[in-house]
This record gives C-alpha cells, structure tokens and sequence, in this order.
C-alpha cells in the first residue's frame, strides 16, 4: 500500500460500497424468486442480486488497485487460491452479506469490502474495511492503525453493558448452513450453554453487520464457527480498530478463514465467553 494514498483508497471504496449498496436496495423493492439458486445446500442461497453486485464491485475495485486479487463469495476458486501464486494484495468481498433476509424483504443485509495483504501461505490481513448497510443508514469503515467510523463519527466498544455486568452483555451469534446434530461446530451445544449464562443473546443473519455492532458498542462481544473471508475481513479490522479482543476457542490468534472466532469488548467477557463456549 506504500504507493497508493490510503485515504483516497478508503473514500473509492466506500463510494464503491455504497453506490453497491443502492443497487441492491433497489433490486430488493422489486424481488425476481426465479433467480434465486442454492450453493452449499439447499438453504445456502444466492441470487441474481449477488451476482450483479460482486460484478459491480470487481469492476470498481478492479480500477482502484488493479493489481490486487479478488476473493468474492460468488466467484471463490479454493482450488486455484490454495495452489497459488498469489497477489501481494487482495480485494475480499461479500457483495451481499444476510442474502436469505435480503431475498424475504428484512433489512439486515450488507455490502462488505476489504483490501488485504497477502503473505505467502494465503493469509489475509485487513488493511483497510468498508460495511455499507443503507437499509440501516449505516456506514462504517476502518483503516489499520488509524481507527474505525460509522457515518463520520469515531468508534469505541463500550467498556460495559447498559446495567453493567457481564451477565447484561448483548451478544451476537449465527449457525453455519451444514447445522449437523452432534457436530462440534454446529453451534448447537455452544449456544445452549451460552444462552443459560447470557441472556441476551442475538441473531440478526449477517456476520458482516454483527462485527460492526461489536465496534460500534451496540454488542458486548460475538461468536461463530465457519465463516468465510469474505464474512469477517472488513468486520475485523472494525473490530480490531475499535478496541475488541479477537481469538479462536483455544485463545490462539484469530485469523480470516479459521473455523472458529470468539471476540468481545473487554478481556474479561472474552475470558467468561471462553470458558462457556469450551464447556469449563
């Protein structure tokens, strides 16, 4: 990034993200079923709104850093990342983050864009972030050591929840689409345990907006097994620049792609989250 501006870079994608972002909330007043597909599973869906949106974006990202890769969620070949070579850069998006409440009308759905460093074995490190929500009248955007912002103004977790303590914190969670019963990631046992100790425990479908809620302080901290890049880089540079604590269930560092992601305000709700979550 040393030759580009990163401020100018920052402002393209939120324009990107935005101008994006209305398409799609056009494309939601007038809804098209017959385009609707399945990916993974039979309720893993994608549309002819998430297609036209990553176009969208890889056209005007591709002209911001045109030498940076891109791994969008549409068009993700694991096979050809893994085998590499890679660039030194990479544009990550999620064109259309919570498709399934896009597609029954409900606004918690997101653009999420973010340019990353690449090192050698394929990890993604956020260097800048934008998640675009105009259904919400939100937007927010993180730079690597500068800060994190919705709308303008500077966010900060908060230090405690509305009545404090850790048993008010509002935390956020999902479920990943292969929900097997039994299975060690499929939330199912964790949630339980976390719903006995946490009560206010929310579920909203997109992962993008649930990270930014962490760094906005409107959640205490989030949970969740086997997202995607495209899910949570944008979200974790937010996260990161606003002061929440990120790492895996074993309390190894998180990185984009890993199964697991356990983040919270403050240490010592992350440490509770932890011990809950491993069953200890």
């Amino acid at each position: 990034m040393s030759s580009y501006n990163t401020d100018a870079v920052l402002a393209a994608i939120v324009e990107a993200s935005s101008i994006t972002g209305q398409r799609l909330a056009e494309m939601q007043a007038r809804l098209d079923y017959s385009a609707v597909v399945s990916k993974t599973s039979a309720v893993d869906l994608a549309s002819s709104a998430d297609n036209e949106a990553e176009a969208m974006l890889r056209d005007s990202l591709g002209r911001i850093a045109p030498e940076a890769g891109f791994v969008g969620e549409e068009s993700f070949d694991s096979a050809a990342w893994q085998a590499g070579p890679r660039t030194a850069l990479a544009w990550v998006v999620d064109p259309l983050d919570g498709t399934s409440n896009f597609l029954c009308g409900l606004p918690l759905w997101s653009v999420s864009v973010a340019l990353c460093e690449v090192d050698a074995a394929g990890r993604l490190a956020p260097l800048l972030g934008v998640i675009a929500a105009p259904l919400l009248s939100r937007l927010w955007q993180g730079r690597r050591g500068a800060g994190a912002w919705l709308n303008g103004r500077r966010l900060s977790v908060r230090s405690e929840p509305p009545g404090g303590g850790m048993h008010n914190a509002m935390l956020a969670t999902g479920f990943p689409y292969d929900v097997a019963e039994g299975h060690q990631y499929s939330n199912i046992e964790q949630y339980s345990r976390m719903q006995r100790r946490f009560q206010k425990i929310r579920r909203l479908g997109s992962a993008a907006i649930d990270c930014a809620f962490v760094a906005e302080g409107v959640y205490d901290g989030m949970w969740e097994f086997k997202l995607k890049p495209w899910d949570v880089c944008a979200g974790l540079l937010l996260m990161d620049e606003a002061g929440a604590h990120t790492c895996r269930l074993d309390g190894s560092a998180y990185t984009p792609g890993d199964i697991d992601m356990v983040t919270a305000a403050t240490p010592e709700l992350l440490e509770k989250m932890l011990k809950v979550l491993n069953g200890t």
